[in-house]
């Protein structure tokens, strides 16, 4: 009896056993690759605002491409200053040594053309004293000078809109997939304190919710 009554216990859960299915396989997991910012340094390396187009700032594109162009433009525009007044500076010096050669010198030596500075300034540099020369050569030194500076700096300018552009791009990307709770708020109030040294002090405070 003792017997059967343990053949009837185990039989139930053998046909359980064997009744019941195998677990389903356990699904695999996809890992979503996240925002580069590899990418975006890379991408800005080779195109200037293709970095900001990754990381889907398009608005920042006209505004890096204008301070490209305002630069690109001040690069050429004293470069032209700077070769005019160059060319002005080489023709009244050759004019300047031709005035004032040595007496002992080729009386029959060409005289040195002005190009249009003598007609644009309505001056007769042959009757002018040594005293005015030298002060007009030095306004086109100065002139020369000024205009090399502004093109050297408006190159340094564009290499830094290169470089802030790269760095633009990189920390965007960093700061892609980086959530901010809407529910942020800060409340400022007056608040009171006790302390036994000062007594009651009042104060402002801050608090920010996240």
């Amino acid at each position: 009896m003792g017997l059967m009554v343990v053949m009837l216990i185990i039989t139930p859960y053998n046909s359980l056993a064997q009744k019941a299915k195998p677990l389903p396989p356990v699904e695999s997991v996809v890992k979503v690759k996240g925002h580069s910012p590899h990418k975006a340094t890379v991408y800005s390396m080779i195109l200037p605002g293709l970095g900001q187009i990754y990381n889907k700032k398009i608005w920042k594109v006209p505004i890096l491409y204008a301070g490209i162009g305002a630069t690109v433009y001040a690069i050429s525009w004293n470069g032209k200053q700077r070769t005019k007044y160059q060319n002005a500076f080489s023709d009244f010096t050759s004019f300047s040594q031709w005035k004032y050669q040595d007496p002992d010198a080729d009386p029959q030596l060409p005289k040195p053309t002005l190009n249009r500075y003598e007609t644009i300034l309505k001056l007769d540099f042959e009757n002018t004293d040594k005293r005015y020369d030298d002060w007009f050569l030095t306004q086109l030194k100065n002139r020369k000078d000024y205009f090399k500076r502004n093109r050297d700096l408006s190159y340094i300018i564009l290499a830094g809109i290169y470089v802030l552009n790269i760095i633009d791009a990189t920390v965007d990307a960093h700061f892609f997939d980086f959530s901010v709770n809407d529910d942020l708020s800060v409340k400022v109030e007056p608040a009171s304190n006790y302390t036994a040294r000062a007594g009651n002090v009042l104060g402002v405070k801050c608090s920010i919710n996240f």
